[in-house]
C-alpha cells in the first residue's frame, strides 16, 4: 500500500477511533459537569434546609416576643407607677424634713427662752411661750376676756372681770402676751 493512500478499512478504523476518542473526551467533560452540577444542587438543598430551619427559629422567637409583650407592658406600667409613688414620697420626705427643721428652731428658741427666764428667776412655763404651731385650733374660736390694766386673760364670770372685760380670741390673747389667770384658768 502506498503511504499516501488509505484503504477503506483503515479510514473506517480511524473514523471509529476518532469518534471513540471524541466520545471519551466529551463524556468525561459531561461527567465532570454533571458531578459539579449535582454538588451544587446538594449544596443548594442544604442551604435551603438551613434557611427553613432559621425561618422556623425566627417564627418561634417572634411568637415568644409577642407572648412576652403584655408582661413587658405591665412591668413598664408598674415602673411608671412606682416612680410616681417614689416622687410623691420624696415630696412628703422633703416636707417633713422642712417641718422638722422648723420645729427644731422652735425648740431651740424655747430652750433659749427657758434658760434665760430661769436665770432671771422667772418661770417660763406659762402658755404664752408655746409656739403657734403647738396651740390648738380651739384657740381661734375660744373667747377669753382681758382687762384694761391686767396682764392675764380670764374666762367669763371670773371675779377679776368686775371693772372691765374686753373679749378676744384665746390665740390673740396669747399672741399679745397675756397669760392665764391663776383663779379661773382663762
Amino acid at each position: 500500500m502506498d503511504g499516501k493512500k488509505f484503504d477503506k478499512n483503515t479510514l473506517k478504523t480511524l473514523v471509529i477511533a476518532a469518534s471513540l476518542l471524541l466520545n471519551c473526551v466529551l463524556g468525561g467533560a459531561s461527567y465532570t459537569y454533571y458531578n459539579h452540577l449535582a454538588e451544587q444542587m446538594n449544596e443548594t438543598a442544604s442551604l435551603q434546609s438551613q434557611v427553613s430551619h432559621l425561618e422556623g427559629s425566627v417564627s418561634d422567637l417572634q411568637a415568644q416576643a409577642d407572648e412576652s409583650q403584655p408582661t413587658i407592658d405591665g412591668l413598664k406600667a408598674q415602673v411608671a407607677s412606682l416612680t410616681e409613688e417614689k416622687n410623691g414620697l420624696q415630696t412628703q420626705v422633703d416636707t417633713l424634713t422642712s417641718q422638722k427643721a422648723d420645729l427644731q428652731k422652735q425648740v431651740d428658741t424655747l430652750k433659749a427662752g427657758a434658760s434665760s427666764g430661769s436665770s432671771s428667776g422667772g418661770s417660763s412655763s406659762d402658755s404664752s411661750s408655746v409656739p403657734a404651731a403647738y396651740s390648738s385650733s380651739d384657740d381661734q374660736s375660744e373667747t377669753v376676756y382681758v382687762t384694761d390694766t391686767g396682764s392675764k386673760y380670764h374666762s367669763a364670770g371670773c371675779r377679776y372681770l368686775k371693772k372691765s372685760q374686753i373679749p378676744m380670741s384665746l390665740s390673740e390673747a396669747k399672741r399679745q402676751g397675756y397669760t392665764a389667770c391663776s383663779v379661773c384658768g382663762g
